[in-house]
């Protein structure tokens, strides 16, 4: 009888356990760090493709160039710190990205020194993390802009232009901008079936504009890329949409109020299309206003954090056709971000306090409650 009853619970046993290694207990509620990094390489990748179709050579070299000086500072930490191979993801990264923010004519001797010392220093000494308070390609961009500031383009537009109604029509009429062959089609399209219900027509160039406006910075170019690469990386929670959501919509409600009004035009006439479409904003608002580490961990924080960088992005980059505004966007923003990082802390520090006092408290009712048990 008893071996018959230990037979038994035996097979129980050995059915919940071949059921629980069948369980998959654990929840990503989002990709690795190393899954992130290999889809924004992909969707980089892509950026780098159109310069390929586009026959930028110039753009192109100075992109490999970027890669090359970062695969030299991930191969050296590799031989000093020894770190797993899928540590390089992130500064591979952001070699390209360094490469993609520099203007096309920038001498490709100092594109490689710079990046190969700003991601050495910052992953050997600095930091020693890709979670870094600060955006490093970011950093490179700026040093590159100290040393060769005049490889960098000037604004496009003047405080005159600024008071026009629509400056980028003017831009694209005088041949700033170029138009391709397929516009025309594509905006007649367009005026005749989406816009018409919206009573509005849209002139030629605004598509062309959109698909590639054809700066010498590669980052500024490929819009609509860039936005189809945004959807990707934030329908997985690869990031949070929240602070790019923020920084975009504010920056583009203070550039159609205030922009004009600021040189002596009317308020509400701002050019929002110019704002997203130059400067390299949507690029920002993409791949690098939230890199790893540079944003707030709670909502209120993330909401607080992209507001402030929207009004920093009106200050700093105006109202389009920046070639170096965003960055130290970001740079500043990041500055911020430690402020808010401070208080969050803080706050939950005082949360925690709470708690551990609440529980304490319960802790000593319990023990009250057993002596007044005991006493009766």
């Amino acid at each position: 009888m008893e071996e018959n009853n230990y037979n038994h619970f035996e097979n129980i046993n050995n059915n919940l356990s071949q059921n629980i290694t069948g369980l998959r207990p654990f929840i990503h509620i989002s990709p690795s760090i190393s899954m992130i990094c290999i889809k924004l390489f992909v969707l980089l990748s892509l950026q780098v493709l159109m310069l390929i179709l586009t026959k930028s050579y110039n753009s192109l070299a100075l992109v490999i160039t970027s890669f090359c000086g970062a695969a030299c500072a991930s191969s050296l930490s590799y031989l000093i710190y020894k770190d797993p191979i899928y540590n390089s993801w992130p500064i591979l990264i952001q070699g390209i990205l360094i490469g993609l923010l520099l203007p096309e004519t920038y001498p490709l001797a100092t594109v490689f020194i710079i990046t190969f010392i700003t991601l050495f220093v910052s992953r050997t000494l600095v930091f020693k993390s890709i979670n870094a308070w600060v955006n490093v390609p970011v950093v490179a961009v700026i040093i590159a802009w100290f040393i060769g500031s005049n490889y960098f383009p000037s604004f496009l537009i003047s405080n005159d232009m600024l008071t026009l109604k629509n400056p980028s029509t003017y831009l694209i009429q005088n041949g700033t901008f170029n138009i391709y062959n397929f516009d025309a089609r594509i905006t007649e399209f367009l005026n005749s079936t989406v816009f018409r219900f919206l009573k509005i027509n849209i002139p030629e160039g605004y598509v062309s504009l959109w698909w590639d406006c054809k700066s010498i910075i590669p980052a500024f170019r490929f819009n609509f890329l860039t936005i189809i690469s945004s959807i990707v990386i934030f329908s997985d929670n690869s990031f949070n949409p929240t602070v790019p959501t923020f920084f975009v919509t504010v920056y583009i409600i203070l550039v159609r109020l205030f922009a004009p009004m600021m040189f002596g035009g009317s308020i509400n006439s701002g050019d929002i299309l110019l704002a997203l479409l130059t400067s390299g904003t949507m690029f920002t608002a993409t791949f690098l206003i939230q890199w790893f580490g540079t944003t707030p961990i709670t909502l209120w924080g993330k909401i607080i954090y992209g507001c402030i960088a929207g009004c920093l992005a009106f200050l700093i980059t105006g109202c389009g056709t920046s070639p170096i505004g965003m960055v130290y966007t970001v740079l500043v923003s990041n500055i911020v971000n430690l402020l808010i990082r401070y208080f969050e802390e803080k706050n939950n520090k005082i949360k925690l306090n709470v708690i551990l006092n609440r529980l304490d408290q319960e802790e000593i009712d319990k023990v009250n409650a057993k002596l007044n048990m005991e006493g009766k």
